[in-house]
């Protein structure tokens, strides 16, 4: 390949990555029960919303309506995440997982302050 052309396909793909970086994209979380205390809550609904550069904020819904708020980050290279959020009545959730840097979707557990554990997908 001609060095232009390289150097012309670079200059697009490097021109892509800088308006993502500036987008915001929100996805739907859902965590489905992995134990007993989990099962007694039923599944979690929530949101994760991207500010570029890999991290954002997100939102985990409880059945009781408290509302838990806090940030996530990945990893470039690795697609390995964590986020950690807490509520107004003291439940935390601590989530790792793995995200598909291409597509944005990912896999992986929450352990929340009560000791239930969750799988999380989004």
């Amino acid at each position: 390949m001609p060095e232009r052309t390289v150097s012309a396909a670079f200059a697009v793909v490097a021109g892509m990555l800088a308006i993502c970086s500036a987008c915001t994209i929100t996805r739907n979380v859902q965590l489905y029960p992995d134990n007993d205390a989990a099962r007694a809550l039923g599944p979690l609904n929530g949101s994760i919303v991207g500010h570029g550069n890999l991290n954002g904020t997100i939102t985990l819904i409880m059945p009781n309506g408290e509302i838990l708020n806090g940030r996530y980050s990945i990893g470039a290279g690795s697609g390995e995440g964590m986020a950690d959020s807490v509520g107004p009545h003291g439940t935390t959730a601590h989530c790792e997982f793995m995200n598909n840097n291409f597509n944005g979707h990912a896999h992986g557990a929450c352990r929340m302050s009560d000791g239930s554990t969750y799988r999380m997908q989004y």
